[in-house]
């Protein structure tokens, strides 16, 4: 039996693509997802937004910047492990000329709403969002 001493961590990620067919800006992000202003939920959406927008970049500069020896989207998104399908759904938003970001959400900062998307996988696509949360690590 072997015992673990050092350091051992419970925080989860999950890696983020997502595109909108208007924009990006908060009020674009709320009518593509379905948020209303009077819903009860609207507190949910707003923290998701705030983090989104903070940990989000465009993602040939995320490539660029953090894995330059990857020298396409395409090699950078297998890297992940993401599917053929994701990959050529990325491709097609990049060639109809909307912006794809990429980023990562974590449960370490301690935001409730963060967190719930960390601990789940997600998708949402269709005409005015592209929304794959599928990479999460828990």
């Amino acid at each position: 039996m072997k015992i673990r001493q050092d350091f051992i961590t419970n925080s989860s990620s999950t890696s983020f693509i997502i595109s909108l067919k208007d924009d990006w800006n908060e009020k674009s992000f709320y009518k593509s997802i379905g948020v209303l202003d009077d819903t009860a939920l609207r507190g949910i959406f707003v923290d998701l937004y705030n983090a989104i927008d903070h940990n989000k970049e465009e993602i040939t500069t995320y490539i660029k910047k953090y894995y330059p020896d990857k020298k396409t989207v395409e090699s950078f998104l297998s890297s992940f492990n993401y599917s053929k399908d994701v990959i050529e759904k990325v491709s097609q938003l990049i060639q109809e000329g909307q912006t794809v970001y990429f980023g990562e959400l974590s449960s370490e900062n301690g935001e409730s709403t963060e967190t719930f998307f960390c601990m789940e996988s997600f998708l949402v696509c269709d005409d005015d969002i592209y929304f794959n949360g599928q990479n999460a690590v828990w």
